[in-house]
């Protein structure tokens, strides 16, 4: 461990001296260590982010001069990787200006609830500032969505859309008012954006997505691709799957199935795509192979029922997934399967899960697409 670091006890994770015994809290957890002297809570005490390892055990032996400077170490080793550290040392310099740092504080220290000594909180901040996103609609999930993404510090993001504000949208679609009706939701969202968050650079496609090469032409560029469009109803989901796949562009995806909100991320090359998905239904669940079939051959199943509690949940899901993937913070929690949420009992659960097939005739080895066929996405801003 570097001695020049200045550790410094995070205050989402307070010590508590007790008899013997010195309690840490933080998220929901509390772990207790034995203190029979009285030199760990003293070395709580010095972890105040002014001192470096060698001055913490300076200070330490004043009082506790059996304690050693390598049980100094070692004891800010294990409290580091228990979670309870920061490193003071470390400065925004160079990452954010006064601006993002006054305006992304909250960003900032909920970063650093997830840092250690050797990690950088700003440096995720500027991860959401540097972002590339494709957002594909602006309806329901997709009016949050960008407006969360704008809250959040996103600094780049393309978006398509091409329908225009209904009256029976404004239930659920926050970015749009009475007086909007008939207007293109395009143009209308992301003026409002703008006005809540300027520094955001937003790129308009103001288009209808039809193909597979519409999708390749809307995610050119982007790190991550979110896909909140349904329209046409079956299609369009291999549409943007076949597009992230040759793009090699992580696609987090899902939406409202009346009383439930459901989605699953795809990661090129990782996890198995939704054809691979498909396929293996149709190879291992006959029932569920028909009704896939039908449904595509039916058109059946409608999006006439949208309640904003659910969009609201579900938007909170699909942005914490991207906020993964960009930062790196935690794992993805949807990569190759399915989550559902259910309205009744809020409650989290795994509905499906598949793996990347060799003979995908999308992702498998001998599909070897290639992103370079991709049309330039014709935008206005």
């Amino acid at each position: 461990m570097n001695d020049a670091v200045l550790p410094k006890l995070k205050h989402m994770t307070p010590a508590f001296p007790g008899d013997g015994i010195v309690y840490v809290g933080g998220y929901g957890q509390v772990a207790e260590i034995p203190d029979e002297t009285g030199a760990i809570r003293r070395l709580f005490e010095l972890l105040d982010g002014t001192r470096t390892i060698p001055q913490v055990h300076h200070d330490l032996a004043a009082d506790h001069p059996e304690v050693t400077l390598d049980e100094v170490r070692e004891a800010i080793t294990q409290f580091d990787e228990a979670g309870f550290l920061i490193n003071e040392a470390v400065t925004p310099d160079g990452l954010l200006d006064d601006y993002e740092l006054a305006r992304w504080e909250r960003n900032v220290n909920f970063f650093g609830s997830f840092c250690g000594l050797a990690d950088n909180k700003y440096a995720q901040q500027r991860k959401l500032l540097d972002a590339r996103v494709t957002l594909l609609g602006l309806g329901g999930l997709g009016s949050h969505i960008l407006l969360d993404l704008a809250a959040m510090g996103v600094g780049h993001v393309r978006v398509v859309e091409f329908d225009r504000v209904e009256l029976s949208n404004l239930n659920r679609q926050i970015l749009y008012r009475d007086s909007d009706v008939g207007q293109p939701k395009i143009d209308l969202a992301v003026e409002r954006v703008r006005l809540f968050n300027p520094r955001i650079q937003i790129e308009k496609v103001p288009r209808k997505i039809e193909s597979t090469q519409d999708v390749l032409a809307a995610v050119s560029d982007a790190d991550v691709v979110i896909s909140v469009a349904d329209r046409p109803k079956m299609e369009i989901n291999h549409w943007v799957n076949e597009g992230c796949v040759r793009a090699g562009v992580p696609l987090i995806t899902g939406g409202l199935d009346t009383q439930r909100a459901v989605y699953y991320t795809i990661i090129p090359g990782t996890t198995g795509c939704i054809e691979c998905w498909r396929l293996g239904v149709f190879r291992s669940d006959e029932v569920s192979a028909t009704l896939l079939a039908e449904k595509r051959e039916r058109q059946i199943g409608g999006d006439n029922a949208a309640f904003v509690p659910l969009v609201t949940l579900t938007t909170g899901l699909l942005i914490a997934e991207f906020v993964r993937l960009v930062t790196g913070i935690a794992p993805p929690v949807a990569a190759g399967r399915l989550i559902q949420l259910g309205f009744g009992d809020s409650e989290l659960t795994e509905y499906e899960r598949w793996e990347r097939l060799p003979d995908c005739p999308v992702c498998g080895p001998a599909a070897q697409p290639s992103p370079t066929s991709a049309a330039t996405a014709t935008s206005t801003t």
